[in-house]
């Protein structure tokens, strides 16, 4: 059996991407797991399947952890699944529903854009375990802000950006994300302010490992910043793949 997809990237962040609406496919966590090996399959971060809805300029996706665990946002693979169907319905807009959210994007000239929503501040929200002050969540020997952007963010500020450069954050990250605190387990960013105010960024996604780019970690970088006066609501996230530009709109 041949089963068409599209492979696609934002900043080195991968997916591969199956069309549901055409090419209606079955898949299970082992056929996710093997598709998304680097070694013995094609490779990607997140696997996304788009879904029809039959309403105009709206979809639904599906997204799946390389590990086959299912996740309620994704930044950049909404971006390029809405790229993809607009160039397929010549669309300039549309909305994609996830299961955390709708999610309207636009493009403009050839950058594609993508409201995440509201950021989610409340420990069940989240979730944590227990209640507790989430701007201050004590993980291990690192302080974090901790929010939801449709999926749990733990976002850890370190003063110094050669102390970022030279995390082991193939080590601290998978024991951060499991950590008991996250009854869902966590995305995990280690940020720095640069000197231009700017903020660099390196993530730990759950369920896929260290990644060149996170969409959703970026909002929840942006949005961590502001309310702890470490940036203003609009501001360029510098991550291993390259930048995005974060607008934390006040409605």
């Amino acid at each position: 059996m041949r089963i068409p997809f599209v492979k696609m990237h934002g900043l080195g962040n991968d997916f591969i991407i199956f069309d549901n609406i055409d090419n209606p496919t079955i898949h299970d966590t082992k056929f996710i797991n093997k598709i998304s090996d680097r070694r013995l399959g094609i490779g990607c971060d997140q696997v996304l399947i788009i879904k029809n809805t039959n309403m105009p300029k709206y979809f639904k996706m599906k997204i799946y952890n390389s590990d086959g665990s299912e996740s309620g946002a994704c930044g950049n693979g909404a971006r390029c699944v809405a790229d993809y169907l607009m160039k397929k319905n010549k669309l300039n807009s549309l909305t994609i529903n996830s299961i955390s959210n709708d999610l309207l994007c636009t493009k403009i000239s050839n950058l594609v854009t993508v409201n995440m929503g509201m950021p989610m501040f409340d420990w069940k929200e989240i979730p944590l375990s227990k209640e507790q002050n989430t701007k201050n969540v004590k993980l291990d020997e690192f302080e974090a802000f901790c929010l939801s952007m449709g999926n749990p963010h733990a976002v850890i500020f370190i003063s110094n950006i050669e102390e970022l450069e030279n995390m082991d954050i193939k080590s601290i990250g998978p024991r951060l994300e499991k950590h008991s605190i996250f009854p869902k387990y966590a995305n995990i960013e280690f940020v720095s302010v640069l000197e231009d105010k700017s903020l660099r960024m390196r993530v730990w996604e759950r369920g896929v490992g260290i990644t060149s780019a996170c969409g959703s970690g970026a909002c929840a970088t942006l949005v961590a910043a502001s309310v702890l006066d470490k940036s203003a609501k609009e501001n360029k996230i510098v991550l291993d793949g390259g930048d995005l530009f974060i607008k934390w709109l006040d409605n």
